[in-house]
């Protein structure tokens, strides 16, 4: 992982043309500088030369970036900036500290699965006990904090347990070709139950023999507020876990956790951490690279569109496996959108943190989205899931948001195999 210390040369090469600046999220939004590439590095160059300190509105200026590296992609000089403001803000946590609450969550509660999934747990009795009903009627989320209430909303419904938790630990199939490890994420083991569900449905029908080994938060939220110890740890614990399963592939469902599976190769450098990176594979890129996928005879009539997640698209380089994919189920009729690899807004726990900015760029795919005419919206990220449900549902909007696994999964008749 690159550090300030060694990227002057990295910051020299900005040749502030802005073409970031067309290409910005964040700037499409707010029409500020700071908030840009070009401007991030100008202040980060500031800082290391000592005209500038380490101060809270730094802070708040470097904590507002999607990490989506749309600003890298169009950049002529390939400047990494996703990773200069990633040394910025863990040299921000160094120097100002990260919050109680942050702090807790990184350390003590993605480290400890029984604790996670306690809070899950505690998060289904909020939701399905009639306390919640009971908290949006009162009205009591807007006197405390406006802003509050738009968040809870925000949040999808907590399944009753955990999908590890109920899965089988190794799921065998006729005939194998191949032996893979599935990476869950949090999002699919404690929320979108269908998407895990469906993801060894395909690979089963597929020729995978699945293994589910016990897992840990991938480390991205961590990572990406400046917590890079946490984030160290938890990837020691998966690249353990991972190596006893004997897997020619390690399959993830969500384009977040993939890029930082990826990114373990720098983030820890050894060997191990190598050899664990080169097995991780999207979903989309297993199905299309190592097993020759065949859907379904069941058709799904349907006009679909495709949103491509930012860690999907540029952070590993998948684009074309998932619209392969959607093509070969029968009845679908495929219609590119506009913009498809433009950030939703979702980038983690951005639209938590920054709600009403992160739903004003939601708004502008859910446009994108509309203007195909399609009923459909598939994707591979659980986070952009959210997130486009969300703001699908404030525009009232009737189309509907899949993981691409549920998708192709819909193309066989149940109990057959």
């Amino acid at each position: 992982m690159e550090s300030l210390a060694t990227a002057s040369d990295l910051l020299n090469q900005c040749s502030k043309c802005g073409g970031c600046q067309a290409v910005c999220p964040l700037y499409g939004e707010t029409q500020a500088e700071p908030y840009v590439a070009r401007g991030k590095i100008f202040l980060i160059k500031n800082y290391l030369e000592g005209t500038i300190e380490l101060s809270p509105k730094m802070k708040e200026i470097m904590s507002l970036c999607l990490l989506c590296k749309a600003c890298v992609d169009n950049c002529p000089n390939k400047v990494p900036v996703d990773q200069l403001v990633l040394a910025a803000r863990r040299e921000i946590a160094k120097e100002l500290g990260i919050s109680f609450v942050r702090k807790n969550v990184f350390q003590h509660l993605l480290q400890n699965n029984g604790r996670l999934s306690l809070a899950a747990r505690m998060g289904y009795l909020y939701q399905h006990s009639g306390i919640q009903s009971v908290v949006r009627k009162s009205g009591l989320l807007e006197l405390i904090s406006p802003d509050l209430a738009k968040k809870e909303g925000l949040l999808p419904r907590v399944a009753r347990r955990s999908f590890r938790s109920q899965a089988p630990k190794l799921i065998t199939c006729s005939r194998p070709k191949i032996r893979v490890a599935y990476y869950t994420g949090c999002l699919t083991n404690y929320v979108y139950h269908g998407t895990g569900l469906a993801v060894l449905d395909v690979l089963g029908r597929n020729g995978a023999e699945v293994v589910i080994p016990e897992q840990w938060c991938c480390g991205i939220p961590a990572l990406a507020s400046g917590d890079e110890a946490s984030a160290v740890a938890l990837a020691h614990r998966n690249i353990e876990a991972f190596q006893k399963a004997g897997v020619d592939a390690i399959v993830t469902d969500c384009a977040s956790c993939g890029s930082m599976l990826h990114d373990y190769a720098d983030l820890i450098g050894t060997r191990e951490a190598r050899i664990f990176a080169d097995k991780v594979l999207d979903f989309s890129q297993l199905l299309d690279d190592a097993i020759d996928f065949q859907p379904g005879a069941r058709e799904v009539p349907v006009v679909a569109t495709y949103h491509d997640p930012c860690h999907l698209r540029r952070g590993q380089g998948v684009h074309t496996a998932p619209r392969k994919l959607i093509r070969a189920v029968p009845g679908v009729e495929l219609t590119e959108m506009n913009e498809a690899d433009r950030c939703c807004g979702a980038a983690g726990s951005f639209n938590l943190t920054y709600y009403d900015l992160s739903t004003r760029i939601g708004k502008r795919k859910v446009e994108n989205i509309r203007k195909t005419g399609a009923g459909l919206v598939v994707t591979g990220c659980p986070s952009c899931i959210m997130q486009l449900d969300h703001v699908l549902k404030l525009e009232q909007s009737p189309v509907q948001v899949m993981h691409l696994a549920e998708l192709l999964s819909m193309t066989y008749e149940k109990g057959e195999v």
